[in-house]
């Protein structure tokens, strides 16, 4: 019931042409492949969950929505695949989520909305999404995350750089490619602890790299979906 609300709400706000749902498909993905301790910290499937997502699979069939998975990409994958499609196409996009990794999706035609048990629902456009990461442009989220980490995916990130020096360099250099070119020059910036954040990079250079490899959502996954053949009934979703 709480799936289908959370549907039912956004349509009734954004009233849209077309909506497409995406799962997580069992794992692992490319990224265990990479990292094989990606998000290890993660607790087992609960009890009855994937039952549960073959009867909203069922149901979302029986309204005529459609949905996917890919092998080996998770559905923020897909969700980015998708909505560089719809872009592509001129379509104004909304993706609905309770990650905050999405909002390096954000652009000036694709909006994130994200639901949380914790806090409002809120929706973010390039401008918010880039306050919520100190200044950085979303489309490098995933620089800042390679140097701080992620504990939710069990990612270290780059041991000792932390969430003030992250946002100083990256607010100077915009993403990894031009700190790693300047490494130098940041060991002479006005912050406290500059020449360590530099040596610290410096020894954790292919680290660094990994973990932006890691947290970068994918935009070109193989999905056999036309997008033209997800247009809905909005009045058939307003449950």
């Amino acid at each position: 019931p709480g799936f289908f609300k959370i549907i039912s709400n956004a349509i009734g706000k954004h009233m849209p042409t077309h909506v497409i749902v995406t799962f997580d498909p069992p794992p692992p993905v490319f990224r265990h492949e990479l990292y094989p301790d990606y998000k290890a910290n993660r607790p087992p499937v609960p009890e009855g969950l994937l039952e549960d997502c073959e009867r909203v699979r069922e149901r979302l069939e029986s309204l005529n929505v459609s949905f996917c998975t890919v092998e080996g990409y998770e559905a923020d994958d897909v969700l980015g695949t998708l909505s560089r499609r719809a872009s592509m196409a001129g379509f104004y996009t909304v993706i609905v989520t309770s990650d905050l990794d999405l909002l390096q999706l954000v652009t000036p035609i694709t909006e994130v909305e994200v639901f949380s048990q914790y806090w409002p629902q809120r929706s973010f456009d390039v401008e918010s999404a880039s306050r919520r990461f100190g200044g950085i442009a979303p489309e490098n989220i995933p620089d800042y995350k390679a140097l701080v980490g992620d504990t939710s995916d069990n990612l270290p990130g780059v041991s000792g750089i932390g969430e003030v020096s992250a946002t100083a360099i990256l607010g100077r250099y915009g993403n990894l490619d031009e700190v790693y070119e300047n490494l130098d020059a940041i060991a002479e910036l006005p912050m406290r602890g500059a020449s360590r954040v530099s040596r610290l990079l410096g020894e954790n250079r292919e680290q660094a790299f990994l973990m932006r490899t890691l947290t970068t959502i994918v935009c070109d996954v193989p999905v056999e979906l036309d997008i033209a053949e997800s247009m809905i009934e909005n009045s058939a979703l307003l449950v």
